[in-house]
C-alpha cells in the first residue's frame, strides 16, 4: 500500500479535480438511490392507493416531481462526474508520464544498462496507463459507496430500521469483502498480465529494430517463438481476469436482487407499511450500483500494484553521477584536464576501462584519440559527459572539477557527435530544435550551412519541416552524420567531442565533414575538440594524437612523429603509413 500512496500523492496537483468527480460521483449515486426508492415507493403506494379507493385523494404530483428531479439529477450528474474524473485522470497520467521521463533521463545509460528498450516503453505506457484504475476506478467509487451506504442508513433508520442490518450487511459483503477477495484472487493474475506485457513489448521491439540482421542470419525464428511464448502468457492472464470477472459479475447480479428482497422482507416483517418496505427494498437495489466499481477496482488490484511497483523501482534507482546540491557556477574558460582517471565499469566488470589517463585538451586545441577497439576511448568522452563518475581521479573544466560542476553544468560546454547520428523521428526542424529550442529560422539555416547540410535539406519534399523516419532511416548515413554535426554547430559549446564521426563514410562525404568542421573551428580560436578516430584523414587534422592501449595512453606527439617511431601507433596505422 505504501506503493499505492506514493502514487497517489503524485496527484496532489489535481487534488481539485479528483474531489469534484467524488463529489458529483456521491451525487449521482444518491440520486440513484433515490430515484429508484422513491419509484418503488410511489408505485407501491399508487397502487394501494388505488384498490382502496383513495387514488383521487393521492399526491401524485409530489411523488412524479421527484422521481423526475432524480432522474435527470442521475443522468447529469454522471455526465458531469465522467467529465471530471476523466478530466483527472488524463492530467495525473500525462504528468506521471513526465515524472517517468524525469526520473529515467538521469539514469542513462548507465542506470537502464539492465533495463531492455521495450520494458522501459512498457513502463512508459502499459504501466502508467494501468495506474487509471489506482485514480478512476478506486478512490472516486470507495468514497461514493461510503457516503451512499450512510445515506441509505440514514433513510432506513427513519423508515424501516429494521431493513438497515440485512441492507447494510449485504452490502458490506459485496461492496468490501468481494473487492477484497478479487484483489486477492487476482494479484497473480494481473501481476502476471503486467509481467507478460511488458516481455511482449520487448520482444516485438527486438523483432523490429533487429529484423534485417535477424533476417540475414535466419534467427528470426527464436525471437519469433519468444514472442509467442509472451503473448501466450498475456492471453492466460487475461483469461483469468476475465474468469474472475465473469464470477463476480454473476455473484452481483445475485446480490442486487437478493438484497432488495432482503431489506423487502426485514422491513415488512417489522411491521412497515407495503411501500416503505418497497422503499427499503429499493434503497438496498440501489446501493449496488456502488458494488460493481469497487469490485472491478478488486480485480484490477494486481495489475494496478504491479504497474506501481515497476514505476517505484525506477525512482528507486540512483544516478551513476548525481546533480550536486549547490553546483559550482560554470568557469570562464573551458580547457579540459584529466588527472590520473581510473575507472571500471559497474556491474561486474573485472577488467579496467581506464588506468590512470592523464591528459589536457586546451581552449583551441585538436586531439585525436586512437587505440584498438576496447582501449578506453569512448569511456573517456562518457567521464566527460557525466554518464559515469571516474573511480579515481579527477577531471577539470576549466580548473573546476567536473563533480562539482555537475553533469547538466560540464554539459552545457560539450557537444557530442557519434557515428550513431542518433536522430529522432521527427522534422529536421524539431531534431535541431533539440540542441537550441529557441532558434530563429536563420540560425537553423546557418547552423545548416556550417554543417554543408543546407544543400540537400533544401532539396527535400518539405525543406526543414521533412519528416525523417524512424531514428532518421529516411536520409542517407552521411546526411544524418551531417545533420547530427548541425545540431552540434547550433548548440555552440565550446568542446566539440567527436567518436568515430565519419565511420562508414566515402572519402567525399567525409571530406566535406571535416571540412565543415575545420570551419567551425577557425571561426573562434578557443573552440577545441577531442576526436576518436582510426582515420588517417581525421588525424591529419589533429595538433596532438594520444594512443591508448590497453586503458592507458601509452603515447603523444603529432601523427608524423608517432610514424616515425616502433610503437602502439605504428602498429595501428601500419598498412596507411
Amino acid at each position: 500500500m505504501k506503493t499505492l500512496a506514493f502514487f497517489l500523492s503524485l496527484a496532489r496537483p489535481d487534488r481539485w479535480w479528483l474531489r469534484l468527480g467524488a463529489v458529483l460521483a456521491i451525487l449521482t449515486l444518491l440520486a440513484g438511490i433515490g430515484l429508484l426508492s422513491l419509484s418503488g415507493w410511489f408505485i407501491t403506494a399508487a397502487a394501494i392507493a388505488g384498490a382502496a379507493g383513495l387514488g383521487r385523494s393521492f399526491n401524485y404530483l409530489f411523488a412524479s416531481g421527484g422521481v423526475r428531479g432524480f432522474a435527470m439529477g442521475r443522468t447529469l450528474g454522471r455526465y458531469a462526474e465522467r467529465l471530471a474524473t476523466h478530466e483527472a485522470t488524463f492530467r495525473i497520467l500525462a504528468r506521471l508520464r513526465l515524472w517517468v521521463f524525469d526520473r529515467a533521463a538521469p539514469l542513462v545509460p548507465a542506470g537502464l544498462g539492465g533495463l531492455r528498450a521495450g520494458d522501459l516503453l512498457s513502463r512508459v505506457t502499459g504501466d502508467v496507463d494501468a495506474l487509471d484504475g489506482l485514480y478512476l476506478r478506486l478512490i472516486t467509487p470507495a468514497l461514493s459507496a461510503l457516503f451512499g451506504a450512510l445515506a441509505a442508513t440514514l433513510v432506513l433508520s427513519l423508515a424501516a430500521p429494521a431493513a438497515i442490518l440485512p441492507v447494510i450487511g449485504l452490502f458490506v459483503l459485496s461492496g468490501l469483502v468481494l473487492p477484497l477477495l478479487a484483489a486477492k484472487l487476482g494479484q497473480s493474475a494481473g501481476e502476471s498480465v503486467t509481467a507478460a506485457a511488458s516481455d511482449t513489448r520487448s520482444e516485438a521491439a527486438d523483432l523490429i529494430a533487429g529484423m534485417a540482421e535477424l533476417k540475414a542470419y535466419g534467427a528470426e525464428t527464436a525471437v519469433l517463438s519468444r514472442l509467442e511464448a509472451a503473448s501466450t502468457g498475456w492471453i492466460s492472464g487475461q483469461r483469468r481476469l476475465a474468469g474472475l470477472a465473469l464470477l463476480n459479475t454473476a455473484v452481483l447480479a445475485f446480490a442486487g436482487p437478493a438484497s432488495f428482497v432482503a431489506g423487502f422482507l426485514a422491513a415488512a416483517g417489522s411491521g412497515a407499511p407495503a411501500p416503505l418496505a418497497a422503499l427499503a427494498g429499493f434503497i438496498a437495489f440501489g446501493l449496488f450500483e456502488a458494488a460493481a466499481p469497487l469490485v472491478l477496482a478488486g480485480e484490477q488490484y494486481g495489475r494496478t500494484l504491479s504497474a506501481a511497483k515497476r514505476l517505484k523501482a525506477l525512482d528507486d534507482m540512483r544516478p551513476a553521477v548525481a546533480e550536486p546540491a549547490s553546483p559550482l557556477p560554470l568557469p570562464e574558460a573551458h580547457d579540459v584536464a584529466f588527472d590520473a582517471v581510473g575507472f571500471t565499469y559497474p556491474g561486474g566488470q573485472a577488467r579496467p576501462a581506464l588506468i590512470d589517463v592523464s591528459f589536457t585538451l586546451p581552449e583551441g586545441g585538436r586531439v585525436a584519440l586512437v587505440g584498438a577497439s576496447g582501449s578506453g576511448k569512448s569511456s573517456i568522452i562518457r567521464l566527460l559527459m557525466g554518464f559515469y563518475a571516474p573511480d579515481s581521479g579527477t577531471i577539470r573544466l576549466g580548473g573546476a572539477d567536473i563533480a562539482a560542476l555537475g553533469p547538466s553544468g560540464t554539459r552545457a560546454r560539450l557537444s557530442l557527435v557519434d557515428q550513431r547520428a542518433d536522430l529522432l523521428s521527427t522534422t529536421v526542424r524539431a531534431n535541431l530544435l533539440l540542441a537550441r529550442p529557441e532558434a530563429t529560422e536563420d540560425q537553423l539555416w546557418q547552423a545548416l550551412e556550417q554543417a554543408r547540410a543546407a544543400d540537400f535539406v533544401r532539396a527535400l519534399p518539405d525543406g526543414l519541416t521533412t519528416w525523417i523516419g524512424e531514428e532518421g532511416r529516411l536520409v542517407s548515413g552521411g546526411q544524418a552524420r551531417r545533420i547530427a554535426l548541425a545540431r552540434a554547430f547550433l548548440k555552440d559549446a565550446p568542446v566539440m567531442l567527436l567518436d568515430e564521426p565519419t565511420e562508414g563514410l566515402d572519402s567525399r562525404t567525409e571530406a566535406e565533414f571535416l571540412d565543415a568542421l575545420d570551419a567551425w573551428l577557425d571561426a573562434d580560436t578557443r573552440r577545441s575538440v577531442l576526436i576518436i578516430t582510426h582515420r588517417p584523414a581525421l588525424l591529419a587534422r589533429a595538433r596532438e594524437v594520444l594512443v591508448m592501449d590497453e586503458a592507458r595512453i601509452v603515447q603523444t606527439g603529432s601523427a608524423d612523429a608517432l610514424a616515425a617511431e616502433d610503437g602502439a601507433f605504428n602498429r595501428l596505422f601500419a598498412k596507411q603509413i
